[in-house]
């Protein structure tokens, strides 16, 4: 009886050690796929515009600089900061091509002519009124308010 009770003392003690075995297992194979090959796809994509960058290319480097490619070859890359500033970059040093949209500035919509912009008289007196009733409003009707209009009070 003593017997028996070794073997199944020795095969749930197995059973154990393949069920860790299996769970290493499974943990090196979740890795693998959430970490190392998801890593592996960036680099060889990185790796593709690297070696597929073109002259007229519209570029930024790791360090921040936006530029037009005007040459390359195998190892560098030529590039135009500002007019007649070329500065010469190891492919890798390439982050993104960046498309015409991302480094223009947005377009300003319809510029306002300085007379259009220019409050008259009339415009002034309609704000201090309607300010006046909003801070009478606040207050409880008196003129106690944040910005009484204390000459002595400095803004920061």
């Amino acid at each position: 009886m003593l017997a028996s009770a070794d073997v199944l003392a020795q095969e749930s003690a197995g059973g154990s050690n393949i069920m860790f075995l299996v769970m290493i297992v499974g943990f090196i194979a979740l890795m693998y796929f959430v970490m190392i090959r998801p890593q592996k796809k960036r680099q060889r994509e990185q790796q593709s515009m690297q070696n597929t960058v073109a002259p007229g290319a519209r570029v930024m480097t790791i360090g921040g600089l936006y530029g037009t490619v005007v040459d390359s070859d195998d190892e560098t890359v030529t590039l135009e900061a500002s007019d007649d500033n070329f500065l010469v970059f190891a492919r890798q040093a390439i982050a993104k091509v960046v498309t015409p949209a991302e480094t223009e500035p947005e377009a300003a919509e319809e510029p306002v002519s300085e007379e259009e912009a220019t409050l008259t008289d009339e415009d002034l007196d309609k704000l201090r009124d309607s300010a006046a009733d909003k801070g009478a409003e606040e207050t409880g009707g008196d003129d106690k308010g944040k910005h009484a209009g204390n000459p002595d009070r400095k803004e920061y």
